[in-house]
C-alpha cells in the first residue's frame, strides 16, 4: 500500500492520517423481559500510527431502525462522548455512520480505549438474519457489529485488527450455544452463564445461535447433525442424521470444506416472528447449520420434503458470502443450484443429473416465453422476475455445461479452489475462468462468451440432452 513505509527497525510508518486496532474485546448479553434484546459492549485499544493528528473517527453502526438500536454509549478513555449520525439512514441500508470525536485531539504515537455499547433486537418484517425471542436468540449476519473506519484522506488505510479478538456471550444457565471462534471456557454468574471465544481472521464470520433447546441427537458421528428443538422431537432423527451426512460428504468431496475445524452440522429450531405462524417452511442457513421453523419440523425430520429443504440451505451454506446484492445472478444463484444437482447425483446415480437438466431446460423455455432474456453476465437480483426467472434455470447448466467439456473433477477442483480462497469475498466470472483455466490448462474463453454474453441456450447443449431424451421415448 502505497501509504505506508517499513523503518529499518521494522516499524510501520503511515504517510497519510492512519491508526490500528492493537487490542479487541466484544461481549453479547442476552436479557429477558416483556421485550428481549441483546447488549452488545464492544472494546478497543487503538494507536495511531499516522502523520495527523486526529479530530474524530468515523464508526459503522447496524442501521438504526432494523435493529432497534437503543441506548447507545460512546466513551472515549473512560469518557462518554457525544456521538454524530454522518450517514442519511433509510430502511434499505444495512448501516449507519457515527462520527466520534476526540477532545483533544488524537496525536501521533498516542493510544486511546474507545468503548461503544448498544442494545438491540430487529424490526418486525426485517430480513431473517437476527431474531431474539423469549428463550432463545440467534445473530447469523456480520452487520450486527461496529466497524470503524479508515481517516477521509484517499491514502489512509483501513484500521488493522488484531491477530486475536476475544467475546463473550451471557445467557440463561440452561442455554445451548453456538459461535465462531475458539472456545475458551465458560463461567456461571448466578443464573448466567458467560461463554468466552477467540476469533481469528481465518475463522468464519462472526455468528451467535442460543436457546434453550433439546439436544436430540442420537449419533456423535463427524458430520452427523445435531437437532435442537424447544421440545424433545417424537421421531428419532437418526435417518435425518445419515442423508444429512451423505450431502456433507459430498460437498465436502466436491468442494471442498468450508468449515474445517467447527463443529457439526446443526438444526435448530427458530422462534420470534419469522418463524410463528408462518405460513412458510423456513429453513435459513447459518455458518455451521440451518434454522427451521416449527412448520418445517412438522413434515417430519425424516421426510424427504424436510430433508430436501434442510439440504438446499446445506448448499447455500457452502456457497455463502460470495456476493453483494449486485453480484452476478448466475453465480449467486447458480452456483447453489449447480450444486443440488452434483448432491442429487452422488445420492441417486447419474440417470438423475439428465432428469434435473432436461427439468431447467423445460423451465428456461416457459420463462423465455414470458420475458425477455438479458446475458448472464449483467443479470442480476435487480432485474425484474421475468428475467431473473430466465437466468435462474440457465446458470445452472452454464457449470454443467463446463463439466460436460472439460470434466468434472477439474471443474470441480477449479470451483472449490476459488470459493476457498475468495471466502466472504465476492466472486466474479473472471475468478472462475481463472480458476477453471489453471486446473484444465485450456483456453475458456470461447465458452464463457458463447453463455455469459448471448442469450439462448447453444444448439450442442440442448441436443445432447433433449435429443436423448427424445430417442429414450
Amino acid at each position: 500500500m502505497i501509504s505506508l513505509l517499513v523503518c529499518s527497525c521494522g516499524c510501520v510508518v503511515s504517510l497519510a492520517p492512519a491508526y490500528r486496532i492493537d487490542k479487541e474485546s466484544d461481549k453479547i448479553e442476552f436479557r429477558s423481559g416483556p421485550v428481549p434484546q441483546l447488549q452488545l459492549t464492544a472494546s478497543y485499544a487503538l494507536e495511531n500510527y499516522g502523520t495527523s493528528v486526529l479530530p474524530f473517527i468515523d464508526v459503522t453502526l447496524p442501521n438504526e431502525a432494523r435493529y432497534r438500536i437503543k441506548n447507545l454509549l460512546i466513551k472515549v478513555d473512560g469518557r462518554t462522548v457525544r456521538s454524530v449520525q454522518v450517514s442519511s439512514e433509510s430502511q434499505e441500508e444495512w448501516a449507519s455512520k457515527f462520527r466520534v470525536p476526540f477532545d483533544p485531539g488524537w496525536n501521533p504515537k498516542q493510544r486511546r480505549e474507545l468503548e461503544i455499547e448498544y442494545t438491540f433486537n430487529a424490526q418486525e418484517g426485517s430480513e431473517a438474519r437476527l431474531e431474539v425471542a423469549a428463550a432463545s436468540f440467534y445473530v447469523i449476519s456480520p452487520g450486527w457489529l461496529p466497524l470503524l473506519q479508515p481517516p477521509s484522506h484517499p491514502l489512509s488505510p483501513f484500521p488493522g485488527s488484531p491477530v486475536r479478538t476475544t467475546y463473550a456471550i451471557e445467557v440463561p444457565g440452561d442455554f445451548l450455544v453456538l459461535a465462531s471462534g475458539k472456545p475458551l471456557g465458560q463461567k456461571k454468574n448466578g443464573g448466567m452463564m458467560e461463554y468466552r471465544f477467540e476469533w481469528r481472521k481465518n475463522d468464519l464470520a462472526p455468528y451467535i445461535v442460543a436457546g434453550r433447546y433439546v439436544d436430540n441427537s442420537s449419533s456423535r458421528q463427524a458430520r452427523s447433525a445435531s437437532f435442537w428443538t424447544f421440545e424433545a422431537l417424537k421421531d428419532n432423527p437418526a435417518t435425518a442424521e445419515k442423508e444429512t451426512a451423505s450431502v456433507s460428504d459430498i460437498l465436502l468431496k466436491n468442494f471442498g470444506a468450508r468449515n474445517k475445524n467447527g463443529p457439526a452440522l446443526h438444526i435448530v429450531e427458530s422462534a420470534g416472528r419469522h418463524a410463528a405462524g408462518s405460513s412458510e417452511f423456513q429453513a435459513i442457513p447459518f455458518p455451521v447449520g440451518v434454522l427451521v421453523n416449527s412448520r418445517a419440523l412438522a413434515l417430519g425430520v425424516n421426510t424427504p420434503d424436510f430433508l430436501k429443504l434442510v439440504t438446499k440451505a446445506q448448499v447455500r451454506n457452502r456457497f455463502a458470502n460470495i456476493s453483494s446484492p449486485n453480484s452476478a445472478l448466475g453465480i449467486s444463484e447458480g452456483l447453489p443450484a449447480y450444486a443440488d444437482i452434483v448432491i442429487n447425483e452422488g445420492l441417486n446415480g447419474q440417470g438423475v443429473r439428465r432428469e434435473l437438466v432436461l427439468g431447467f431446460l423445460h423451465e428456461y423455455s416457459e420463462a423465455c416465453q414470458k420475458g425477455v432474456e438479458k446475458p448472464l453476465i449483467s443479470t442480476t437480483m435487480q432485474d425484474p422476475i421475468e428475467q431473473r426467472r430466465i437466468a435462474l434455470a440457465k446458470a445452472p447448466l452454464f457449470f454443467i455445461a463446463l463439466e460436460d467439456i472439460y470434466g468434472e473433477e477439474p471443474v470441480r477442483r477449479g470451483l472449490a479452489q476459488v470459493v476457498s480462497l475468495l471466502r466472504d469475498q465476492e466472486i466474479k466470472y473472471q475468478d472462475i475462468r481463472a480458476a477453471l483455466e489453471n486446473e484444465t490448462n485450456k483456453d475458456l474463453a470461447p465458452m464463457f462468451r458463447i453463455w455469459l454474453y448471448q442469450t439462448g441456450i447453444p444448439a450442442g447443449f440442448k441436443e445432447k440432452y433433449e435429443g436423448a431424451q427424445a430417442g429414450k421415448d
